[in-house]
């Protein structure tokens, strides 16, 4: 099985990189353009990937933590059990990152795919992944709690939040205004471009930074680099929803 977690890791290693660098072509490049949407599409897909090889090597890090990590000095049952709550924690993070790039790309491609009609977003493949998205959030709410750990409560909150927005744009009767579904589609796809920075700062820059983050005038400043991606993020859905909002709802003359 350690080969099947190997193997996940580099792939999804490899497509985030990708997906770091490429999720700012649609960003910036003008909306609706050929190059929007051919390197959206393609944007999609690697978040795709990112997010099932999330899912698949969270679930190992669950089933077998201390297969897919051995250690060779774990020797007491006690260690054994520290060690593996440890990986499960964190594996339980990684896993609600993963369903909420899944769930956030999806949502973002079936908006712009059904504009006003809405009824591609209601259908069982894409509930369920709200669903998902909602109990993975108040799972990070309770754990977050108990152990009074302050990134799983600010992302369970955020998770559950979105999840619950995510189901009321897809099942409420009428949009705000025709072009409602352009808002959604932008800010739907920024947070999978957050989710894809998050996951990267908590597990790749964290531990290329972890010496610094543990000593001297940095201490204690890991939880800024894993929050600082969502909250330059909602700024960034703010703003831009705001300015498209005022945009479509401006009445001519």
């Amino acid at each position: 099985m350690i080969w099947l977690h190997q193997s996940a890791l580099y792939l999804h290693i490899a497509v985030g990189i990708v997906a770091l660098i490429i999720f700012w072509v649609p960003a910036l490049s003008k909306k609706g353009s050929v190059n929007h949407k051919r390197v959206g599409r393609i944007f999609a897909l690697i978040m795709y990937t990112v997010g099932w090889s999330g899912v698949l090597m969270a679930s190992l890090d669950l089933w077998r933590p201390l297969t897919m990590h051995p250690a060779a000095d774990v020797t007491t049952p006690e260690s054994q059990v520290a060690i593996s709550a440890g990986i499960r924690s964190t594996a339980t993070f990684l896993l609600s990152l993963s369903i909420l790039v899944l769930t956030a790309t999806r949502h973002g491609w079936l908006v712009i795919r059904g504009k006003e009609d809405r009824r591609i977003l209601r259908k069982p493949s894409q509930v369920a992944l709200c669903l998902a998205l909602l109990a993975a959030g108040l799972t990070l709410l309770v754990v977050g709690a108990r152990g009074g750990n302050t990134l799983l409560l600010i992302f369970g909150a955020l998770e559950t939040w979105l999840a619950i927005g995510y189901l009321r744009y897809s099942f409420k009767a009428d949009l705000a205004h025709p072009k409602e579904w352009w808002i959604e589609h932008l800010g739907a796809l920024i947070v999978g471009g957050i989710s894809a920075y998050t996951a990267f700062f908590v597990v790749g820059a964290a531990s290329l930074l972890e010496p610094l983050l543990q000593s001297g005038s940095f201490a204690g400043l890991g939880i800024v680099f894993w929050v600082a991606p969502g909250v330059i993020g909602g700024f960034a859905i703010a703003r831009l929803s705001r300015k498209y909002r005022l945009r479509f709802t401006a009445k001519p003359g």
